[in-house]
């Protein structure tokens, strides 16, 4: 079939983490979708499965919604099965935020940041998931000495705040002792954990099926259309009437809601896995997650992963101001690389940053890219589609939204999260 514009692309590059496909993962619970159900959610990703499951678990609920979750690829096969397999306090984005909305909203933002990991640590234990959840620090390194006093000034300017409290300062040899980092010029330790997030969200959404929700993967929706307070949703499996529809499509909501064209914009990123030598034994551990910040514009990911091997994504420099932008931006296309550059530099980093990995050779034998979603004020859509992601928490709130009727102002998700018109009438640069 033609696939229009916005839409996944078939036959992505295969990523580390989708190496072993789950036994959903080409799943349907019949040969077509159903004439009607409750709840439509399209997208399999970590929003709409974990959206799913906070409603089927719900106990409040007298009888359980008819819930139909719809996608386009194979089951977790976007962005979620592509990323870096960590979440943080992210204290850049602490720091826009507070730039762009004042101290309020920063207070907000941080603590949905902080009860991400404690929401997926409990259903990680309720659920009994295996999907190496670790609960540690992460590292957000500086080798500027300009933004690492920039950052530094943001978090004691808050310092009154309780959230700053999970902020600690560790100066560069005090940080070449515990990472084994070379050249930095300091950091912030903040919680975080790593997972394999594939693996994640392939058991809830084992465990959505259980509870009666019904899966179509392989399945495209190619028109949205309201009626009669329905949405009448046209799939390459037939029409589906949802009372209810919740789009969990982050870079390709376009695709089905054109207003959000401009508002969320796909872009691409080029990730890797790194397997050192078979003979390197390192002298350290490395038992936290982290970025490198190499200046104020750019930074890599870095993962270690329990065998000694590294997931490491970014090199964002090695093509946003050298490639023609459409080979990265405003593209879904990640079947394809970005560049070789981004590869090479893959390959240099641990021996480059890290004492004792100068002779481990951690090359990449998993080179990927992924699509991911930008709008103008690096903030998530979450509610009412106007005039019609923070995940797990944005999740359960959708849940409510969606089940109970909860407002929006009754969530306990940042304000500034809220989709809404006025955000709507600011695009990304380029429309």
């Amino acid at each position: 079939m033609s696939i229009p514009s916005y839409f996944p692309a078939q036959n992505p590059l295969p990523s580390y983490w989708l190496k072993d496909p789950h036994p959903l993962a080409s799943f349907r619970s019949s040969d077509n979708v159903p004439p009607q159900c409750d709840i439509a959610i399209i997208g399999t990703g970590l929003a709409g499965v974990a959206t799913a499951y906070h409603i089927l678990s719900d106990p409040s609920l007298a009888s359980k919604p008819n819930v139909v979750l719809l996608e386009a690829r194979q089951a977790c096969t976007g962005a979620t099965g592509r990323n870096g397999g960590h979440l943080k306090l992210a204290t850049w984005i602490g720091r826009n935020t507070s730039v762009k909305h004042g101290k309020a909203a920063v207070a907000e933002v941080i603590k949905n940041q902080l009860d991400q990991i404690a929401a997926l640590k409990e259903v990680v234990e309720k659920e009994n998931i295996d999907c190496e959840f670790h609960v540690t620090r992460s590292f957000d390194i500086f080798f500027d000495e300009g933004h690492a006093q920039e950052m530094q000034g943001f978090v004691l300017a808050h310092q009154s705040e309780t959230w700053s409290q999970h902020i600690h300062w560790v100066d560069a040899s005090e940080l070449a002792k515990i990472t084994g980092i070379r050249n930095s010029k300091g950091a912030f330790s903040v919680p975080a954990a790593s997972l394999w997030p594939y693996k994640l969200v392939t058991a809830l959404l084992s465990r959505v099926l259980e509870l009666g929700g019904t899966l179509y993967t392989e399945t495209y929706v190619t028109k949205v259309e309201e009626s009669d307070n329905q949405t009448i949703l046209t799939t390459s499996r037939g029409v589906l009437n949802a009372h209810k529809t919740i789009f969990a499509t982050n870079a390709y909501t376009a695709a089905l809601l054109p207003q959000y064209e401009g508002i969320i914009t796909p872009f691409k990123g080029q990730n890797s896995h790194l397997s050192p030598s078979p003979s390197f034994h390192p002298e350290m551990i490395l038992d936290n997650t982290y970025n490198l910040h190499f200046n104020k514009r750019y930074a890599d990911y870095l993962n270690p992963r329990p065998d000694h091997t590294i997931i490491l994504g970014g090199a964002k420099w090695t093509y946003e101001d050298i490639l023609d932008r459409a080979q990265w931006w405003n593209t879904t296309d990640d079947t394809t690389l970005i560049n070789d550059a981004a590869t090479e530099h893959f390959d240099t980093v641990m021996a480059d940053h890290f004492h004792g990995w100068e002779g481990a050779k951690a090359h990449h034998d998993f080179v990927w890219t992924g699509i991911m979603g930008e709008t103008p004020d690096a903030l998530p859509h979450v509610g009412k589609v106007p005039g019609m992601t923070m995940i797990f928490t944005t999740a359960r709130a959708v849940a409510r939204m969606v089940v109970h009727g909860v407002t929006y102002e009754d969530t306990d998700l940042p304000s500034v999260f809220r989709s809404t018109a006025e955000r709507l009438a600011v695009k990304n640069p380029g429309f």
